[in-house]
């Protein structure tokens, strides 16, 4: 939940990126998120340097990098770090038909597919998408 937020924080501050701070309560508002939450999360990504936060009347948040360079998988590792498809990857011990597992073998590959759409998928690219409509980008797994 904290990924999802947090990157639909990111592409609405990617919808306004140059414009200044963009108040909180107008993110929430229309990412449907509720404020206090999405307070928090903008503090982790504050935290991270994904984001600049500016006090005052005047102030509020703002990407603290060019959109095109901030992308999910930096935003997803800073909100929820390494999340594996199964929990065989990080820890084969975890059960004991992990040595030669097929299975095992397959979410490996998941996995490795995910993590390089997250680490090659921008936000900038996402904002595009999002002003053109466009969900064409098919990923096959």
């Amino acid at each position: 939940m904290k990924g999802d937020y947090g990157l639909r924080a990111m592409l609405d501050m990617a919808a306004y990126y140059g414009q200044g701070p963009i108040e909180s309560a107008d993110i929430a508002s229309r990412q449907y998120i509720p404020e206090q939450y999405l307070d928090q999360i903008l503090m982790v990504l504050r935290k991270e340097g994904l984001v600049k936060s500016v006090r005052g009347p005047k102030g509020g948040h703002m990407l603290a990098k060019p959109p095109g360079q901030i992308t999910m998988a930096a935003v997803m590792q800073a909100l929820e770090g390494y999340v594996p498809p199964m929990e065989c990857l990080p820890n084969p011990d975890f059960c004991k038909l992990s040595p030669g597992c097929a299975l095992r073998e397959v979410w490996q590959k998941i996995d490795a597919m995910t993590q390089q759409i997250l680490g090659t998928t921008t936000i900038e690219e996402l904002a595009q998408r999002h002003r053109t409509g466009s969900t064409e980008t098919m990923y096959y797994i």
